[in-house]
């Protein structure tokens, strides 16, 4: 029972879809929210954010900043926010990205060029999406480097059933 009196205090992000729950919000220090839902990270406040979990590279927790900071795979740019009271929010955070997560493949061909290859899934449609994630540095034109690739794809596809 207090499980679920916890959860009707936990501060309500706006404009939820359709189906989608929050699992942990938490007060932001700017007084927004950011909320852990079933499908997206959601961020209410001066740094707004709507993210599918899909999208969300990594991330975690600076206790010392008292902030959770998010990574992309889409191109924008990295969030931080303040979480002075986090509760579950930075266990919720990382079991979504990882539920996300179904097949991962590292390669390389030295230790400047390397990229990893994730099959990732919508958590909101089941969708499977192919990222390839390349290391800060790395030449993704060099041709070893993109026959890895390439061939990782393929592993990746195959493992799942995916037309290439």
């Amino acid at each position: 029972m207090s499980i679920l009196r916890r959860r009707d205090k936990q501060p309500q992000p706006e404009g939820l879809e359709r189906g989608e729950r929050v699992l942990a919000s938490a007060a932001l220090a700017d007084g927004g929210v950011l909320a852990v839902t079933t499908y997206r990270l959601v961020v209410d406040g001066e740094q707004p954010e709507r993210c599918p979990w899909h999208l969300v590279d990594g991330g975690g927790w600076r206790p010392e900043r008292d902030e959770i900071w998010a990574t992309f795979v889409d191109g924008r740019e990295p969030g931080a926010w303040v979480l002075p009271d986090p509760g579950p929010v930075t266990d919720a955070f990382r079991e979504r990205v990882q539920a996300s997560v179904v097949l991962t493949e590292h390669v390389g061909v030295d230790r400047r060029d390397k990229a990893r290859v994730v099959l990732r899934k919508d958590l909101a449609t089941g969708a499977l999406s192919v990222q390839t994630i390349y290391s800060e540095g790395a030449d993704p034109d060099r041709p070893e480097l993109k026959e890895q690739v390439d061939d990782a794809l393929a592993r990746l596809a195959e493992h799942v059933g995916l037309e290439r």
